[in-house]
């Protein structure tokens, strides 16, 4: 190489050297004039928080949406940013949303971010939320201000309306104070019994809603798919809705009632509770207990009532007993004419409407719709009775039984035979009182007693659709055959 390329050479490096130097130079200059040598004031000490800020301590916040307050809070850090779209606020103490229309919301937590521009409040790390209906605790929730609802989704528990809560995800709307939550128990007062001692008390009751929800709206509570019970009675229906300000339950679809002495199933309740009474209507069917299992309510199949007319009966009955039987049949026939026997098997009862009066001194109840009763027995015995309605005294503790106006179409049949018509029944309903009183009676009743003519035993009773014309009833329901007073059976 001569000497004046490698001089060339020279000067082309030292040239190429010196502009990379001048470029590293600039580049660091800049890197050096955008760092911030007060970013260690302005950065939040909350994880996730690098923006430019101002940081805050124990503060007393209030938001507005023109002149209207929306939201205030006492906290103990806040961090605004510099665009102040979000408050990012630690250790709230008592913060209050103030909604257009309805109860201010009250929440304290942990950590919460308030994003003004969509009034939306998010709070987290185990929260409190209280206000007149409510006082919970959940792990977080949200506050949306433009539609005005509070979510809380997972598990919650604490007071709602009056009672306690255990439950998961409460939608609740602020400004018309509709909620929803669910599956839920709740437990608290509410007077849904159609009981009464007397006292005008309402009783503790547990409602669980393991798959449906409770609906809050104003005065109005809605258990869907519920479950209630204060320990001597359940209740089960598709919904049950109580009204708080006129104190009326109303139960419907699938309405299940269980109580130490008697099931009932019906379509719908009505429970009038400043009045104490009831209306339970559509297909009522109730079931009587024997006196042996009447010791708690539980939960059990309520076989349907299958509604038959007598000549449906008469039609099908089987062949009658044979004259000569065993000492255990006759002792089963004599138990289908024996009125002790009454309260020692189950009584399926059904009709259309039953009115209930049960305040303490004023128990009485309307029944309507062609009510019809029977009784299984052992050995394939059994009664069956009709009457157009039918009355209950609950202080007297009698059971009228009525035909239509002018006519006597109350009827009693039975698998021996027997087969009555009367104007009306009386029964007493008395532990111990076999008292029965039958008005304009007419019918056969048939011998079971080693004293009677067991001829009669089998003879086919008249046209249960056609009674007959004259003639008395043969022998007492106890058996026999003397022909009883006049009016009574």
């Amino acid at each position: 190489m001569s000497r004046s390329i490698k001089k060339l050479a020279t000067q082309s490096l030292k040239v190429i050297a010196l502009g990379s130097g001048a470029i590293l130079t600039l580049l660091y200059t800049q890197a050096i004039l955008k760092l911030d040598p007060l970013s260690p004031y302005r950065r939040d000490r909350a994880e996730g928080i690098e923006e430019q800020g101002i940081r805050m301590e124990d503060v007393h916040l209030v938001q507005y949406s023109g002149d209207k307050k929306v939201a205030e809070a006492r906290v103990d850090q806040v961090f605004i940013p510099r665009d102040r779209r979000q408050y990012r606020m630690a250790g709230i103490r008592s913060g209050t949303y103030f909604p257009e229309s309805g109860k201010p919301v009250q929440f304290s937590a942990p950590r919460a971010i308030w994003t003004s521009t969509y009034r939306r409040l998010n709070a987290e790390q185990g929260v409190r939320i209280w206000n007149p209906d409510m006082d919970i605790k959940t792990a977080n929730f949200r506050i949306d201000g433009r539609n005005e609802t509070l979510y809380a989704p997972g598990k919650i528990s604490g007071v709602l309306y009056n009672g306690q809560v255990t439950a998961t995800n409460l939608l609740y709307n602020v400004k018309t104070e509709v909620g929803t939550v669910g599956p839920s128990q709740w437990d608290g007062n509410l007077a849904v019994s159609l009981q009464d001692d007397g006292k005008a008390q309402p009783k503790r009751w547990k409602f669980n809603s393991e798959n449906g929800t409770i609906n809050i709206k104003g005065d109005i509570r809605t258990w869907r798919k519920g479950t209630a019970t204060d320990g001597e009675v359940i209740i089960r229906a598709d919904v049950i809705e109580h009204n708080n300000k006129t104190d009326v339950v109303t139960a419907t679809g699938h309405v299940q009632y269980f109580s130490a002495s008697t099931n009932l199933a019906c379509d719908k309740v009505v429970a009038y509770r400043k009045e104490k009474r009831a209306i339970l209507t559509g297909a009522v069917d109730m079931l009587v207990k024997p006196k042996d299992q009447q010791t708690k309510a539980e939960i059990v199949e309520i076989p349907p009532f299958r509604p038959i007319v007598p000549k449906d009966i008469s039609e099908g009955r089987p062949d009658a007993p044979p004259a000569e039987r065993d000492p255990q049949q006759k002792k089963l026939d004599q138990d289908v004419q024996d009125p002790k026997t009454l309260r020692k098997y189950p009584i399926a009862i059904t009709a259309s409407k039953i009115e209930y009066w049960y305040g303490k001194g004023n128990r009485h109840a309307v029944i309507t719709g062609e009510p019809q009763a029977r009784q299984e027995l052992p050995g394939g015995r059994w009664r069956h009775l009709w009457a157009f309605e039918a009355f209950y005294d609950g202080e007297k503790e009698t059971l009228r039984m009525a035909s239509r106006p002018g006519k006597a179409d109350t009827r009693l049949q039975s698998s021996l035979g027997d087969n009555a018509v009367a104007e009306e029944v009386t029964v007493s309903t008395k532990e111990d009182d076999e008292d029965l009183e039958a008005k304009g009676a007419k019918g056969e009743f048939y011998g079971t007693s080693d004293d009677d003519d067991d001829t009669n035993i089998g003879i086919k009773p008249p046209d249960p659709l056609k009674p007959p014309t004259k003639g008395g009833l043969k022998g007492p329901i106890g058996g026999g055959t003397k022909t009883p007073p006049t009016g009574r059976l």
